[in-house]
């Protein structure tokens, strides 16, 4: 394959991955979840006070660098759902890049290298995995990105010795821990690569037989190890200051927290494997209908890549050994965050991590697959030549059944994400757009009225009022005390319903509706309200 057509067919990859990441993206998917709109308030208050943080120690705590990003996308856009996703969608669409650039890197000593880069890319493309998060305003889609830049620029810049690309590397990775906790075991998968070049620049240095005499690797890592803490050293700094934000919500959800932590441990590990193959996320926010994590070809593939890099740790050749160590050991560790919590298990954001070395690998299993198919035949020409012809047409029609597995899949991709999970009434109530509704409907009213926001759904408190109450808050533009007075709204809780005064014209909302007994309750405090649904939300007024 020519440069220039490997060059067109990436670009093609990328415009479409990015079409699929981009394409309606100011409608679906519909509604804000309150994790995605306690982002966005952090990033309204920074924008309003100047203060942007390192670390927003609310819900559970979130590392700054993603809100602060989209803190600059709501500053052009405005507190619109889709301001605060399209930041997840440029980080998405590059990935696709990287992961081509990681899987060239890793392959380039194979002899069909440019295939697997680009199999790879198209995998993650046309990845609903992916495609999901790449939409959805949550930190974690920056650290496959990350993950992927870091590993590439690393492993370039131990193979050639150079130093520019240690220093990106480093950037990289460093950035890397200011993404979603995740990442924090990205490290045990770099020392893989880190180690093994260390290994071999020692013993040929034993050997007085050094093939790169000027490439000194111990210098090249620390150059890596100081600009990753350099990056890094904001975020730990602040974790010295605040250490009971170092794990935020991994203690209440880990298996060490269960009464049989081993038992734990191997239903966790058990149904993240099986992930990939049979039944993925059931949450409606990560997945479809608890569908397997890759479609169908794919993992067919993944498991083929999967098995040829297990198979590469006992062979006794070197070729391509680090390669797959390094791919398997990015499976192992990057999967380590879903693996030892026992919450929501499988749990697709939580292995994110995973992604670019779940598509490489099938990448490099579809590719070895079409090798052992053509030598074959090849093989069977030399043998049988009298059945040349038949075993040509055999070979074009793979060829071709080939092909087919690859187009359907952003097809099936397409189906599944913008027709099925879209318009599916699980994903308008897993977004919260009942709630994105009121807050739109309250900031609509006018500022005379008395507003009361009864917050009825449970959560962990965000200042002192549950989560849930983050969507209102983003869609109203009411996250700040001033705010709240300036738009004559108050938040109160079920308990506090005493604190409501009725005078003049008066709105009550209900995060949730359907508590009949709290609406009993509110037309008997107050008799002259008359309850009402505008939309897909309930409120009293006079």
């Amino acid at each position: 394959m020519s440069k220039r057509a490997a060059l067109l067919i990436l670009l093609g990859i990328i415009i479409l991955g990015g079409y699929f990441r981009f394409f309606e993206i100011t409608s679906i998917p519909l509604g804000l979840y309150p994790d995605e709109a306690t982002n966005g308030n952090n990033a309204l208050e920074a924008i309003k006070t100047g203060q942007y943080k390192t670390f927003y120690p609310e819900n559970n705590g979130r590392e700054g660098l993603f809100i602060n990003l989209q803190s600059l996308s709501v500053r052009l856009f405005g507190n619109e759902p889709w301001a605060l996703r399209i930041v997840s969608a440029f980080f998405g669409t590059l990935t696709i890049l990287g992961v081509y650039l990681l899987a060239k890197e890793l392959f380039i000593s194979y002899r069909s290298t440019e295939l697997i880069a680009l199999l790879s890319a198209f995998f993650l493309a046309t990845s609903f995995w992916h495609l999901n998060f790449s939409r959805i305003g949550f930190r974690a889609i920056m650290v496959p990105f990350l993950a992927a830049f870091g590993t590439y620029f690393l492993l370039k810049g131990l193979r050639k010795g150079t130093h520019w690309e240690m220093v990106l590397a480093g950037i990289f990775i460093g950035f890397g821990f200011h993404t979603y906790i995740a990442f924090r075991f990205m490290p045990f998968v770099l020392a893989v690569p880190v180690l093994w070049y260390l290994w071999h620049w020692r013993k040929e240095n034993l050997n007085n037989n050094l093939k790169t005499e000027n490439t000194c690797f111990p210098c090249l890592i620390l150059l890596f190890v100081f600009v990753t803490f350099v990056v890094a050293l904001p975020m730990g700094y602040y974790f010295l200051q605040h250490p009971e934000d170092f794990l935020g919500r991994t203690g209440q959800v880990s298996i060490f927290s269960a009464e049989s932590p081993l038992f734990e441990l191997v239903k966790s590990a058990g149904a993240t494997l099986q992930m990939f193959f049979f039944k993925g996320d059931c949450n409606w926010r990560h997945n479809y209908n608890c569908q397997a994590q890759l479609y169908w070809p794919v993992a067919v593939f993944f498991a083929a890549g999967a098995l040829i890099s297990l198979r590469s740790l006992f062979s006794r050749s070197e070729n391509h050994k680090i390669q797959t160590v390094t791919l398997l050991a990015w499976l192992f560790f990057m999967s380590m965050p879903a693996v030892l919590t026992r919450e929501g298990i499988p749990h697709a954001l939580r292995s994110v991590g995973i992604i670019p070395a779940v598509m490489i690998l099938a990448g490099l299993g579809v590719t070895w697959l079409w090798e052992k198919i053509t030598e074959w035949v090849e093989r069977q020409k030399i043998k049988y030549p009298k059945y040349v012809h038949g075993l040509e047409r055999i070979q074009k029609e793979l060829a071709l059944l080939a092909v087919l597995l690859l187009v359907l899949l952003p097809f099936q991709t397409f189906k599944t994400y913008f027709i099925r999970w879209a318009h599916h009434p699980e994903t308008y109530f897993a977004f919260s757009t009942d709630l994105l509704h009121l807050g739109q409907y309250l900031a609509e009213l006018p500022l005379e009225n008395k507003k009361y926001v009864v917050v009825n759904l449970p959560g962990v408190e965000v200042r002192g009022i549950p989560a849930p109450a983050q969507t209102v808050m983003f869609s109203s533009n009411t996250f700040q005390e001033a705010d709240r007075k300036e738009k004559n709204l108050t938040y109160v809780l079920p308990s506090d319903i005493e604190k409501i005064e009725v005078s003049g014209k008066t709105i009550i909302a209900l995060l949730r509706g359907e508590d009949l007994p709290l609406v009993r309750s509110l037309q008997k405090k107050f008799p002259e309200l008359k309850a009402k649904a505008p939309r897909d939300f309930v409120v009293l007024e006079n």
